[in-house]
């Protein structure tokens, strides 16, 4: 019998490696056997193997987790107008689905990968409207945790959009496992959209099937200050919105605030990414820091809709995971988590850059629950790593891979090279 053939190693050498929060490795190497990170420490000539790659002055350091991403939307930069409110933006974006009827969207997730890969991203929390990310992700090699997004305001209706979205997750995890390598980096989960657009019944039917799947749970909330009005009001443009649409019918507003209503009927068992999170009080704060959930931060699309200050300083204090996403190329400029990262540290000056990397990489990994094998720069790990070409400039190497000038010039995923500005390998 053949002995099996150890793959080839390459060694990957930095100015600096960042493996984890809080540790610098100056003169630092990354050496990479398969897919696997087999070694970590300081560049010694002796030290290096196989094939070995010099990338200069630059930091490498764990691939960047982007929590959450429509990748659907991804043909839509700068198609939509300023909106004078969000209900308003959601009409833009149906206006023109509607004028592209029946038109799959494989374009704009592939470009949506593309532009991921090259700004250092190297694992997507996808949210999948149309069914058209489930379909296609898996033929491309970036890490990718795809949730299939269901709405359904009318109870009577649940049970069929639920068997539907089931079937479409079923077909998801098969198109992976014909993948063989693929197969690794696919994983799946499910999205009652919003409570605006998600009965209760569908929420406790997406949580109830999650809890015997396995799967992560993902839904928008305390988004906009509307969603607070409608459901403790039953008032504002959303129930507007939706009694035109004849899908209000007897519904009666709960009188609570979103987070607090999702714990009222049984939702938040179970592991939650909570997008946007923008409008919360200290009482769903406490409601959130007895779960499981992890909270994504949006913070250009924030500043795109003109929301209040985000509270996530607040949130990490308490000792709740918040992770960082872009949303979509309908209310972002780009899909980078460097471009978010860097804005975070221009806004607030006075957070220390650590934790501006800890939400993109380790703690973004803990929201996804792929903390075992991504978020890290350590031997057994998967080598999913984001190199960064550093300013010449004064301060941290935080500070400089922070300034407006750095910029990613290499991406791996699973040992694969998926960028690689200068032609180094």
């Amino acid at each position: 019998m053949d002995k099996a053939v150890a793959p080839l190693a390459t060694t990957l050498r930095a100015a600096y490696i960042l493996p984890r929060r809080d540790i610098i490795i100056e003169k630092g190497q990354v050496v990479i056997s398969g897919s696997k990170i087999v070694e970590v420490g300081p560049s010694l000539p002796e030290a290096g193997q196989g094939k070995v790659i010099d990338l200069g002055h630059a930091a490498i350091i764990p691939g960047l987790i982007n929590a959450h991403t429509h990748l659907e939307l991804s043909d839509l930069q700068d198609k939509i107008p300023p909106p004078k409110s969000f209900t308003q933006w959601l009409g833009h974006i149906v206006a023109f689905r509607r004028r592209q009827a029946g038109r799959p969207l494989d374009y704009a997730v592939e470009k949506g990968v593309s532009f991921s890969l090259e700004s250092g991203t190297t694992t997507i929390a996808d949210i999948s409207s149309t069914g058209d990310s489930l379909r296609i992700l898996p033929n491309f090699p970036i890490r990718k945790r795809v949730f299939k997004e269901v709405i359904c305001f009318e109870p009577e209706k649940v049970a069929a959009v639920m068997e539907e979205a089931i079937r479409e997750l079923s077909d998801f995890k098969k198109a992976c496992s014909g993948r063989s390598k693929s197969d690794d980096l696919c994983s799946a989960g499910l999205s009652p959209h919003a409570p605006y657009t998600a009965c209760s019944k569908l929420y406790l039917g997406c949580a109830l099937f999650a809890q015997g799947a396995d799967l992560l749970l993902c839904t928008h909330i305390c988004e906009t200050q509307e969603e607070v009005e409608f459901l403790r009001e039953g008032t504002g443009s959303f129930a507007t919105m939706l009694r035109t649409l004849n899908m209000l019918g007897n519904w009666k507003a709960p009188g609570m605030y979103p987070v607090e209503y999702l714990k009222a009927i049984g939702a938040l068992k179970g592991h939650w990414l909570l997008v946007h999170c923008n409008y919360l009080t200290e009482k769903e704060i406490k409601i959130i820091g007895e779960t499981a959930a992890s909270v994504v931060y949006c913070p250009r699309s924030r500043k795109y809709f003109g929301h209040q200050e985000h509270p996530f300083r607040g949130l990490l204090s308490r000792g709740i995971n918040v992770a960082l996403g872009t949303d979509s190329l309908a209310s972002n400029q780009s899909l980078s988590i460097l471009d978010e990262m860097k804005f975070v540290h221009e806004r607030y000056p006075a957070l220390d850059p650590v934790e501006i990397f800890s939400m993109a990489t380790e703690r973004g990994a803990k929201a996804l629950r792929l903390e075992e094998k991504i978020g890290k720069l350590m031997p057994g790990m998967e080598a999913d790593l984001t190199v960064i070409e550093l300013a010449e400039k004064e301060g941290t190497v935080y500070d400089r891979l922070l300034s407006p000038e750095a910029r990613v010039i290499f991406t791996m995923v699973a040992g694969r090279v998926c960028c690689d500005r200068y032609g180094l390998m």
